[in-house]
């Protein structure tokens, strides 16, 4: 074995101890040389002990006794210091990038956690294939190695964690066969070899291609599904800048991680598992977090050497993102303000290209939506109103009635809503033009599909932005709510679905508090259109039944008894067909079939 090279000796420690307790050793003080010193002082007792691990297996020497093998590896807690930002250059808050969310960054996988440190080389590249063609209708599969590697369907060793914990440089080495192979075992890690280098290696061989299909043939089409309808996702408005992403991705380690940390996360999440090979339960949650640590890594490297641009700010974005689609809003918040910052500093949202632009506010929005909350971000692009050819070619095809209908307008009035409540509803008016539109076209135009995503991204803006500027009773603020639900699904339905799925339960609560018993008196039109929205988007199946009971209570009082007559009465309050339709007739079935949920 090569001799290593000495390390660089720090201050005098005050901690050259032996069996210290874990905690006390790296629990932060006011004192931050001290911090670093106890900090680096554990790391190399841990550098020591994998030394000791590789001597014993080159030797054949197993040792008896476990005695002289700290039980567990130590943790780094985050730091409450202030990182260390280029000179002159802007703070990006006090603990965003010392935050690892209790990840031991002394593991193999994470060797180095100085900004310093981190190599920026070039990636392998056997991964410029993956990127070069994001828009491939057809499975990505693993490029041909240089080393003997196992196929996706033939590996029978892997174990769970395998790539997580201590893994022999040489692929050839055959590990222990996973039937014989005791889980529960205290010494296994002592029998493999740590290979931070091989590691990340075989992680992106095996798991880069499913997670970056998946993103371009999955995620993607639904985030701009209007456009996937007319053409395939290589043809639409943003297709150079999808393409330039991915080269950026391709270019950079924290390009890379960032993006698939993002990647990991939505397919987990839409997906309820991780469709990769060699995957068991226990790795579910590790894949997305070691992507997420290597992009931090990186991405502290990066700003360390001053180097902040659009790119940067990109990687940080999926950060953000990955806290957000995980339903986890305080791992998210501290990404969250470093963007904030970095946006500021690059001269605002409005100086990224469109394609980042719409998929910043588009996420502010579903984020916003899963709580009912206000948008953080302001949105930067206002579509303005329908294109007169537009508008002269749906009043000459005479095919669709779009007025906002003598039932809504008759519940404003009886409501006195605010004047912005009714503006909101005549917007979606012509969202509903713009929609049927783009659906009867013949040719795709990229500006026509640009202002219909736009436009229901600034409406769901300003209905979630409502309780900022004006009061509203339950009633009112039920139709608001569902009407947020109703925008976010014509402009994506599965997108929109799971964001709205997580406020469906606060949207019954204030049904509840309506009177819910009287249906509405007169309106109890306006109250289906209501529920059946909110059931439709509820995952729940306390919050389902309940929705399933009070719609068919609401259609008994209006005499309906068909999903074909609850689809004609949605049709004259406010509905989208090519996006709503089959959502709505599997709700209607449910009712009238009293199918259980």
């Amino acid at each position: 074995m090569p001799t290593k090279p000495k390390r660089t000796k720090s201050p005098d420690s005050q901690f050259l101890f032996v069996n210290e307790d874990a905690w006390t050793v790296t629990r932060t003080t006011k004192d931050a040389e001290l911090d670093r010193t106890k900090q680096s002082h554990v790391q190399r007792q841990n550098f020591a002990r994998k030394r000791r691990l590789w001597g014993q297996s080159i030797s054949g020497q197993q040792s008896s006794s476990q005695s002289s093998v700290s039980p567990s590896p130590a943790m780094v807690e985050p730091s409450n210091e202030v990182s260390s930002s280029t000179q002159g250059g802007p703070s990006y808050g006090s603990d965003y990038f010392n935050i690892f969310q209790n990840l031991d960054l002394s593991d193999a996988q994470f060797h180095s956690t100085s900004p310093a440190s981190l190599p920026q080389d070039p990636l392998d590249p056997q991964l410029s294939a993956m990127f070069s063609n994001p828009f491939a209708s057809t499975a990505l599969s693993a490029p041909v190695l240089t080393m003997s590697v196992s196929g996706f369907e033939t590996s029978p060793f892997y174990r769970p964690g395998q790539f997580f914990d201590m893994t022999h440089p040489n692929y050839t080495v055959t590990p222990p066969q996973r039937g014989s192979m005791n889980m529960s075992s205290s010494s296994r890690s002592s029998s493999r070899i740590a290979s931070p280098v091989a590691n990340n290696q075989r992680i992106l061989e095996q798991w880069a291609p499913p997670l970056i299909q998946h993103y371009n043939t999955v995620i993607l089409p639904e985030k701009f599904w209007k456009d996937v309808q007319k053409v395939p996702l290589g043809q639409i408005r943003h297709a150079p800048s999808i393409h330039a992403d991915m080269q950026a991705c391709m270019s950079e380690p924290a390009h890379m991680y960032a993006f698939l940390a993002s990647a990991a996360t939505q397919m987990l999440v839409r997906e309820g598992n991780l469709l990769l090979p060699n995957l068991y339960d226990e790795d579910l949650q590790r894949v997305p977090t070691f992507f997420k640590t290597k992009a931090i890594q990186a991405v502290r490297a990066k700003i360390a050497s001053g180097q902040i641009d659009h790119r940067i700010a990109v990687d940080v974005h999926r950060l953000y993102c990955t806290g957000i689609h995980a339903n986890n809003p305080e791992v998210a918040e501290p990404h969250f303000q470093a963007l904030l910052s970095m946006i500021e500093s690059l001269g605002g949202l409005s100086t990224f290209e469109d394609y980042q632009q719409e998929k910043m506010i588009m996420l502010d929005c579903m984020a916003a939506l899963k709580t009912l909350e206000v948008p953080r971000l302001l949105s930067t692009c206002d579509p303005g109103s329908l294109p007169d050819e537009i508008l002269l070619s749906l009043e000459s095809q005479g095919r669709y009635d779009f007025g906002l209908g003598v039932r809504f307008e008759a519940m404003f009035q009886a409501l006195n809503a605010a004047r912005s409540m009714t503006d909101a509803f005549l917007d979606l008016i012509q969202v509903l033009k713009m929609s049927a539109y783009l659906h009867d076209a013949d040719q795709y135009i990229p500006e026509h599909h640009k202002w219909f995503s736009w436009s229901c991204l600034t409406i769901l803006h300003s209905l979630l932005s409502m309780p900022l500027h004006t009061e509203m009773d339950d009633r009112t603020e039920s139709l608001r709510i569902a009407a947020a639900f109703w925008v976010a699904l014509a402009r994506s339905p599965q997108l929109g679905w799971r964001a709205a799925s997580k406020s469906a339960h606060t949207l019954r609560q204030r049904l509840e508090s309506t009177g819910i018993g009287s249906l509405w008196g007169p309106h109890a039109d306006c109250l289906l259109w209501v529920v059946v929205l909110g059931g439709i988007c509820a995952d729940n199946g306390d919050d389902l039944r309940w929705y399933l009971d009070v719609s068919r209570a609401a259609a008994g009082e209006l005499g309906l008894n068909t999903p074909a007559g609850l689809e004609e009465l949605f049709s004259q309050l406010l509905y989208d067909p090519f996006s709503q339709r089959d959502m709505l007739l599997q709700f209607a079935e449910r009712m009238w079939l009293s199918v259980e949920p």
